[in-house]
């Protein structure tokens, strides 16, 4: 009998987590979690708080480099391409002490090499070496601003080395960075209208100032490090250069307006001369100098203005006042008491508005009784009986205070205004100043007569030229302005400076009539000193007594155009105290302005009728035929605008 015995197969059931066990495992899950979250919020705390410092310490620890590539800031140059301004490639020498210490055999060929192509005293180096062992970047006092021929046979010496077998030693640690330095190649020419940089290339005053953004670039940068071999890993994100601004400024003119400038104060000297040459039929400066000059390479030297000896008295106060007083641009900063070349003006204004004619004439006795003030003429006398026309080739002040009466103060004001005075024109360099005129509700009768006559209220150089710009080209106000174009690093213009017509201010025939004026002014009147031989020139004189009347101080000048016709030229000329005995004379401005037109208009393409076309550079340091003084230094007589006495009650005139 045979017994089976069933094998019953047991099957194990599968564990399961228990509740525990899930509990335990979600905690386990969380305290992960958050420890990770804790570490991630501890590395971005680190990281803002300290990251730069800890990125440093890294980069400490390798061969990396992150410089600046500088860009070039822009040219300036003249209208005809002369460079006024420029920026020249220069090199500094950079030393990376922890290379160079890395291994003595290195130190000591690198020094060497130093040393033979520098002649460079090494002990300045060790100290730095010392000082810095673990700097990547230092710089070398007296290795600054390098060229390209300094630097040229060390240069090859490092690439030499590196051409040698691996066990030989090269010249490690040293290279040199790109940077540009502003050079002005003619020094002194055109300094207070060009301005000069700082050395984070920022413009200070003039064009440099105005244009600073247009000149300057963007910054370059170049990142990599030195790999095992020692070779150098980078990327380049190249510099922008600047584009360049072309001026409307000759430099030929602009430097024999200077010339003349410093040849008037050797021979008489002024307290300030201003000289301004303008194109009236676009608005374009041609030439802007005064007596504040100063070399643009070296801005802060005071020499050309000051003797040592007033230097060195001076105070940093007084050191600081001075400089600025030197750097400012006399012809668009100072304002003045025009005098009589403000009646062009007045008369101008009077006859579009019909209050006066070109027929009409004018009683002079010499003095004019102005609501109880009497206001003399330059001529004590009197002009007896002038015509329009005379009353400003002979300067009478009695006919024009009766066409300033008869304008009306609310028409002399509005005309104040359409002229540009009392507000700047908008020229495109940094300190132009506004002037002050009379309010319509401050021209009282004794004001408005004084203000006819250019007294009692102060303007501008280039608020003068411009408005009497308009005045003589029919009547189109042009804003004045220097630059008249911007080219990019390759020479394409890409921006134009186009004439801006910004209104009229006298017709076309008061206009036509100025101009008749002036040049009968030039001719036959006051202003005979200004001609120029072969020329047709127009023209005004001025001679404004400065405040106080007590103290007999004046200011002279001359404004005028050329040809008279059609004028293609302005020029403005002003000396302040001419350091004369009597200052009360407009010849010496009018002869002056004669001398730096005979010079400067050939260069203007404006050319004499005569047959012989004078030499523009003569300079033979000869007094002029009409020189206002006789050999003997003594002033001459018989002067037609020579005032003899003051008026009553100390009522400013316009002494001619």
């Amino acid at each position: 009998m045979v017994i089976r015995r069933r094998v019953h197969r047991i099957r194990r059931r599968p564990k399961r987590f228990t509740r525990g066990m899930i509990q335990t495992l979600f905690l386990f899950l969380v305290l992960v979690f958050l420890l990770f979250l804790a570490l991630g919020i501890r590395i971005y705390t680190l990281n803002r708080d300290n990251g730069d410092a800890y990125k440093k310490q890294v980069f400490s620890q390798q061969s990396y480099t992150n410089k600046v590539l500088s860009f070039r800031r822009g040219a300036i140059k003249d209208r005809n391409g002369t460079i006024l301004a420029q920026s020249v490639r220069k090199f500094n020498l950079i030393l990376e002490p922890r290379t160079i210490l890395a291994d003595p055999e290195v130190k000591a060929d690198t020094l060497a090499a130093m040393a033979q192509y520098f002649a460079f005293d090494t002990s300045s180096i060790e100290q730095i070496l010392a000082e810095h062992p673990e700097s990547m970047y230092q710089h070398v006092d007296g290795l600054k601003e390098l060229t390209r021929k300094q630097i040229s046979g060390f240069l090859e010496e490092i690439e030499k080395n590196k051409k040698k077998k691996k066990d030989k030693k090269k010249i490690q640690g040293v290279w040199f960075e790109e940077i540009f330095t502003r050079e002005y190649p003619l020094d002194t020419i055109g300094a207070n209208v060009i301005g000069f940089t700082s050395s984070e290339n920022q413009g200070t005053y003039g064009v440099e100032g105005s244009y600073n953004e247009k000149l300057n670039g963007k910054n370059g940068r170049e990142y990599g490090y030195f790999d095992a071999n020692m070779d150098f890993q980078r990327t380049v994100k190249k510099a922008v250069n600047g584009n360049s601004v072309v001026l409307t400024l000759d430099a030929n003119v602009q430097r024999i307006v200077e010339q003349q400038i410093k040849k008037y104060n050797k021979d008489v000297g002024a307290k300030n001369i201003g000289v301004l040459v303008m194109n009236p039929k676009n608005g374009e400066i041609l030439a802007m100098a005064s007596q504040n000059n100063y070399n643009l390479n070296e801005p802060r030297d005071l020499s050309l203005m000051y003797t040592q000896e007033e230097i060195a008295g001076m105070d940093e106060e007084t050191t600081t006042e001075n400089l600025m007083a030197m750097w400012s641009n006399f012809c668009i900063a100072n304002d003045y008491e025009p005098g009589s070349t403000f009646k062009p003006f007045t008369v101008a204004a009077a006859l579009d508005e019909g209050t006066v004619k070109d027929s009409d004439s004018f009683g002079c006795t010499g003095v004019r009784n102005v609501a109880g003030t009497e206001i003399h003429c330059a001529v004590r006398s009197g002009h007896n009986t002038v015509s329009l026309q005379q009353s400003l080739m002979e300067s009478c002040n009695s006919a024009l205070m009766k066409i300033g009466e008869d304008l009306g103060r609310a028409n002399f004001s509005k005309y104040n205004k359409i002229f540009g005075f009392g507000q700047r024109t908008g020229i495109d360099l940094p300190g132009e100043n506004a002037g002050i005129i009379h309010t319509e509700e401050e021209l009282n009768p004794v004001e408005l007569a004084t203000s006819s006559f250019g007294q009692t209220q102060t303007v501008t150089m280039v608020q003068m030229a411009a408005g009497f710009s308009s005045l003589i080209n029919g009547g189109n106000y042009y804003q004045p302005h220097i630059v008249k174009e911007i080219q990019n690093e390759n020479g394409a213009v890409v921006e134009n400076t186009e004439p801006v017509v910004v209104k009229r201010t006298v017709s076309d025939a008061a206009s036509r009539l100025i101009r008749k004026y002036m040049k009968a002014t030039v001719e036959e009147g006051t202003a005979k000193p200004a001609q120029v031989k072969g020329y047709s020139i127009g023209g005004k004189t001025g001679t404004a007594e400065k405040r106080p009347v007590a103290d007999k101080k004046y200011l002279v000048s001359f404004i005028g155009c050329v040809p008279a016709e059609d004028p293609q030229a302005v020029i403005y000329v002003i000396i302040d105290e001419p350091k004369v005995e009597d200052q009360a004379h407009s010849t010496y401005a009018t002869e002056y302005a004669s001398k730096i037109m005979k010079r400067i208009l050939p260069f203007l393409g404006i050319y004499s009728e005569a047959e012989e076309t004078p030499d523009p550079s003569a300079e033979d340091g000869q007094p002029a035929e009409n020189d206002p003084k006789t050999e003997d230094g003594q002033q001459k007589e018989n002067d037609p605008e020579t005032e003899d006495g003051t008026p009553a009650e100390d009522t400013p005139t316009e002494e001619e």
